[in-house]
């Protein structure tokens, strides 16, 4: 079992009894209530109750391990008997094709970039899935001052950044980060821009933004279009890229653009600059 400290206020022998499994047994559910006393000892901010899962550390695979240690974007399955007594946990990654709603649910909690849990009751038993994201990794197409402010903010954040100033070098970190990767191009460059776009909106990028005036984002349109790109992957494209917050500056247009990235993945709806008319003042 995994073993961590028992919480000032739980008496230790109570906390063991609770844990101990039948023999064979791969799970153990457990009903923990806390209140009054224990839980001011404990330093919670209040008691309540929930019922925690048990399972022994051989019953998860090492791969999950593994995975979080190297941030990658990873979910845990665990499904149970109808007695929760006997457990079996896989794996599913971010870039996987789902095999079935437990799968499914697993990469649409991984799509949001947050950690979270969710429960699905079928057959034979409870389903249970823990997704645990890789942090969004920016990669920012071109270079000059607001890619540097971009990659600061980024980080500000608690994300990952990378500028890349040709198309070659911008798939390979693509791919390479599929499972995190959120593209805002900056450049102008045809050459540069179209290819990595293509590649971003082929890889199922979550978020695909591209900066320029109304002229041209109907230009990379084209190109685009010509490129063979669908009219459904164009669809996907915030371009022009960022919420309408009236950003001027440098420093507030990078700010513009991670909001609309960050409502992007928690599936949120603002202001989006495509969506209003009038000039464009970034």
């Amino acid at each position: 079992m995994r073993r961590q400290p028992v919480p000032r206020g739980f008496d230790a022998e109570l906390v063991a009894e609770a844990v101990a499994m039948a023999p064979g047994a791969t799970a153990r559910v457990c009903e923990v209530a806390v209140a009054g006393d224990e839980a001011v000892a404990a330093e919670l901010t209040c008691g309540g109750q929930a019922e925690v899962l048990l399972q022994p550390l051989a019953t998860i695979p090492a791969e999950w391990w593994e995975l979080l240690g190297a941030g990658v974007g990873v979910a845990l399955v665990t499904r149970l008997n109808e007695a929760a007594e006997q457990a079996s946990s896989e794996v599913v990654r971010a870039t996987a094709v789902p095999g079935d709603d437990a799968g499914r649910r697993a990469g649409e909690l991984l799509a949001t970039r947050r950690a979270g849990r969710d429960a699905l009751y079928g057959e034979p038993g409870l389903v249970l899935v823990e997704a645990q994201p890789s942090a969004p990794y920016v990669v920012i197409g071109g270079g000059g001052e607001l890619a540097a402010v971009v990659e600061r903010q980024a980080l500000l954040l608690g994300w990952e950044a990378v500028r890349v100033e040709a198309a070659g070098p911008a798939a390979e970190v693509i791919e390479a980060r599929r499972d995190a990767a959120c593209v805002v191009m900056l450049s102008h460059d045809e050459q540069f821009d179209v290819p990595t776009l293509r590649a971003a909106l082929a890889a199922g990028v979550p978020y695909v933004g591209a900066l320029g005036s109304r002229r041209t984002t109907a230009r990379r349109r084209e190109g685009l279009l010509a490129a063979g790109v669908t009219e459904a992957e164009l669809a996907r494209v915030h371009g022009p890229i960022g919420l309408d917050l009236g950003a001027r500056t440098p420093a507030e247009t990078a700010l513009a653009i991670c909001a609309e990235i960050l409502g992007v993945l928690g599936a949120r709806r603002s202001g989006a600059l495509r969506d209003a008319d009038g000039p464009i003042n970034i």
